[in-house]
């Protein structure tokens, strides 16, 4: 029996990538991560989009801790399957939309990376990156409750303006924790990285 062939790895390769961005799987898993923590933190504040804090948080950190332009759409994935997975184990929904969601936070969020000049402050990134992705459940939301006269969840008791206020502003903090989070974790690497 050739024991020689089996050499120990490092779980640290499928979480970084040689350039020390993280991996796919890396990104894939921030994305579960981010969907337990949205459905299991369900504490009652009754305030639409305040999940966007941790959503955007580890969608942004993912984001710029990877060199894959695509970033926030595995992570967005990541999320998408965590919920289909739970919601046919719990009574959490019968419809996809969360997923759905989950999906097009990420796409946006990359299209927006894209497009964003790196050389802006931090505030103005959270606020164009994440406040702007987030905004995508109400934006969706409006137009469908106006064409089909059904006021459901927070447009149900929060009209249509406070919603997208709140997804707003939950998305931009988010982000700039997010931001915030991966710049110390960068600067960390790159000081741990130089000393001999």
């Amino acid at each position: 029996m050739n024991t020689r062939s089996w050499t120990r790895r490092s779980l640290n390769q499928y979480v970084l990538e040689d350039d020390g961005s993280l991996t796919l799987f890396a990104l894939f898993t921030l994305g579960v991560a981010a969907a337990l923590l949205h459905q299991h933190l369900r504490f009652g504040l009754n305030i639409p989009g305040r999940h966007g804090l941790e959503w955007m948080t580890l969608l942004l950190f993912g984001r710029m801790q990877s060199r894959n332009p695509w970033a926030g759409l595995m992570t967005g994935s990541g999320a998408a399957m965590a919920y289909l997975v739970q919601s046919s184990f719990m009574l959490l929904a019968h419809d996809f939309k969360p997923a759905l969601i989950y999906l097009l936070n990420g796409v946006c969020l990359d299209l927006l990376f894209k497009v964003t000049p790196k050389g802006l402050p931090v505030i103005v990134k959270g606020v164009v990156l994440g406040g702007v992705s987030f905004l995508v459940k109400p934006v969706l939301d409006v137009p469908l409750a106006v064409l089909f006269e059904v006021t459901a969840g927070s447009l149900g008791k929060h009209g249509y303006y406070y919603p997208i206020l709140t997804h707003f502003i939950f998305g931009s903090v988010g982000a700039v924790m997010g931001i915030y989070l991966a710049t110390f974790t960068i600067n960390y690497k790159n000081k741990t990285a130089s000393r001999p």
